[in-house]
């Protein structure tokens, strides 16, 4: 990890990387590793014990570290994993509670932040090392290629359970991802996959047996596919032609309801 240090604006640096800290108290570390040559891969961690909940500035941290990895040409590949035991359980119902006049606010940032990842002009790796819940799963979804601990931890879509209606933007990205018999599955009765569950459901490319194997599978895909080295703008072309419904659906698709509906989730 390297040693930290604390700059005059009070902000933590890890190896010359900044580590955010949202308003949640859920931190951002961003890292590079090398890989061959000039290149490297950077692996985004999500820092901290809590729950990694989504609300309007975690995901600002998250979109902050983005752009870090998009203005160096030097990385080729973007890994994603967490601490603690959530990978993120979704969105800050605490934010939306006390937020009442910001909830299509949440969604719409959120939205943006799925098709960004989706995407990304680099392959994308999630190392999901914690419960990863209904926005978190979608988070893990929107990425090229995902792998899971298998020892402890769940992969869920919840939103039957707590009564919160897919907007058309969400359904898109899971629609997209999952085959059919498993969108049908995980949509309809929330079910609870864990790591080798979620490989045979093809939810995931790959169950590991723990932290340390999940990062490492994960860096490994990474490292190929950054020592590749693919061009950014044709990548971005192909997978934004490749998810053109999705991508339309989630900047621009309806959010009706979305205020009544977050409402109502949010106080059960």
């Amino acid at each position: 990890m390297g040693l930290a240090s604390t700059s005059n604006d009070g902000a933590l640096y890890v190896e010359n990387h900044i580590l955010r800290k949202a308003a949640t108290g859920m931190g951002v570390q961003l890292k590079k590793i090398p890989v061959n040559g000039d290149r490297c891969l950077a692996q985004l961690v999500l820092m901290g014990d809590g729950e990694h909940r989504l609300n309007p500035n975690s995901i600002a941290e998250i979109e902050n570290a983005l752009d870090e990895v998009e203005i160096d040409a030097s990385i080729c590949a973007l890994v994603t994993t967490n601490e603690g035991k959530f990978y993120s359980n979704g969105l800050d119902f605490d934010f939306l509670r006390s937020n009442p006049d910001k909830h299509t606010h949440l969604i719409v940032v959120f939205q943006k932040l799925l098709k960004r990842i989706l995407c990304f002009p680099i392959p994308t790796v999630a190392a999901v090392c914690g419960h990863a819940v209904a926005g978190g799963c979608m988070i893990a979804l929107a990425h090229d290629y995902r792998y899971m601990r298998s020892d402890r931890g769940f992969i869920m879509l919840n939103e039957v359970e707590i009564k919160l209606p897919l907007t058309p933007g969400m359904n898109a990205i899971i629609k997209s991802k999952l085959p059919v018999p498993t969108y049908h599955e995980a949509v309809l009765t929330a079910h609870r996959y864990v790591g080798k569950t979620a490989a045979i459901a093809g939810i995931i490319h790959g169950a590991c047996p723990d932290v340390d194997s999940t990062r490492e599978a994960a860096i490994k895909k990474a490292s190929e596919l950054a020592s590749r080295n693919y061009d950014r703008i044709v990548y971005k072309a192909l997978k934004e032609e490749m998810f053109q419904w999705e991508v339309q659906e989630l900047l621009h698709g309806k959010l009706d309801g979305v205020q009544e509906n977050l409402s109502r989730a949010s106080k059960l």
